[in-house]
């Protein structure tokens, strides 16, 4: 698991670069027909922008 307080999450770049690997892996994956993988990634990709984004 990521621990969401751990300072080196502090940095903007680093924290929009961890929501968008998920969200680029779910987009490629929805695009090749892997739709169960992509919906997963993007359910990752959703919790981890609203544990780091959203108070």
């Amino acid at each position: 698991m990521i621990d969401f307080q751990n300072p080196l999450l502090r940095p903007l770049w680093v924290r929009i670069l961890i929501v968008a690997v998920p969200l680029i892996l779910s987009a490629t994956a929805f695009a090749t027909g892997w739709v169960f993988l992509g919906a997963g990634l993007g359910l990752v990709g959703g919790f981890v922008f609203r544990r780091l984004f959203l108070p």
